[in-house]
């Protein structure tokens, strides 16, 4: 304890070591699981499939969670969310806790492929578009440049 009768949580850790088990234990579903999706020859593009990995008794603490999400979002193609469990499947799953479970989710979801003729078609246009603007911009920038509004005063004066 400090001097001022306060514990000083400075030097604790952030995860425990079941915490950090348990984190490793949940790397390793994803990993199996994430080698199993991505081996599949039959998945199209715009494919997406989401998949219950962890049940609620493999609980991830709030740390834990956040260092799992980021490692799962490192692969292309694949989120992760919690799910909180309802009072229904607390029981189902014989968790004892009172508080908020959740069940863990992974989502893999299979890039569409852009076709090559939109992206062609785009390029043309955005050419068309930086010409015209220097088109225009090369115009008014002249010192012979009148406006209608101008041409039509000196006229009539």
């Amino acid at each position: 304890m400090s001097d001022d009768d306060h514990f000083n949580r400075g030097r604790w850790a952030e995860k425990s070591g079941a915490a950090m088990r348990r984190e490793e234990e949940a790397k390793k579903a994803f990993e199996t699981l994430r080698l199993e999706m991505e081996a599949r020859k039959d998945l199209e593009a715009g494919f997406r499939e989401t998949i219950e990995l962890l049940k609620p008794s493999c609980h991830l603490t709030q740390a834990c969670w956040k260092s799992f999400r980021a490692h799962v979002l490192s692969f292309e193609g694949w989120t992760a969310k919690r799910r909180a469990a309802t009072e229904t499947e607390k029981k189902e799953s014989k968790e004892k806790r009172k508080g908020t479970v959740y069940f863990t989710e992974v989502t893999y979801s299979v890039k569409k492929v852009a076709k090559k003729n939109w992206k062609v078609k785009s390029k043309i246009q955005n050419k068309r578009q930086i010409e015209e603007t220097s088109d225009l911009s090369s115009c008014e920038s002249g010192d012979d440049f009148e406006t209608p509004a101008n041409k039509k005063a000196k006229g009539n004066l």
